[in-house]
């Protein structure tokens, strides 16, 4: 049997389909079929704490990471720290690195009431470009496959309210 190139394509396109497909869904995990939604990214249930406390540990895992920040005005924490060097040159370019862009690693961690003294905290992860000024800054959501470093932040503070 002769194959051409064109032939050898038709015959591998759907294998290479069927593993793109699984890799896929692979990367998203079981955790998104057993939690809701907006669960999917980084998050923890607690039991049995006051949001206070979950504030108040939340707070110290992500400072003892190098993050800045804490509750804002608008109820919502938001930790802050800047992103490796790597990370800025890919995302800010290499003139603008040359000339002290950063780019910034964001977590917005929400606790969410679930009823009877069962809160959800979920975080989401963001690198910011743009400098300080937030009318400047972009905003980019971090993908569910690198949520790895965010989960196990959140997996902390589930552990020290154990």
């Amino acid at each position: 049997m002769n194959h051409t190139p064109s032939s050898i394509r038709l015959l591998y396109a759907p294998l290479a389909a069927l593993v793109s497909l699984l890799l896929l869904l692979a990367g998203t995990g079981c955790r998104s079929l057993t939690e809701p939604g907006s669960a999917s990214f980084a998050s923890v249930t607690i039991k049995n704490h006051t949001t206070e406390e979950i504030t108040r540990v939340t707070a110290q895992v992500f400072n003892a990471d190098g993050y800045r920040g804490g509750m804002n005005s608008s109820g919502q924490m938001v930790f802050e720290k800047e992103a490796s060097r790597m990370t800025s040159l890919a995302r800010e370019g290499m003139v603008n690195s040359y000339y002290g862009a950063n780019t910034i690693n964001r977590v917005r961690v929400d606790i969410e009431p679930l009823g009877s003294g069962t809160y959800r905290v979920e975080g989401k992860a963001y690198m910011v470009t743009g400098g300080s000024d937030p009318f400047f800054q972009d905003e980019v959501p971090v993908t569910n496959i690198r949520r790895g470093p965010y989960q196990s932040l959140l997996d902390k503070v589930a552990d020290q309210l154990k």
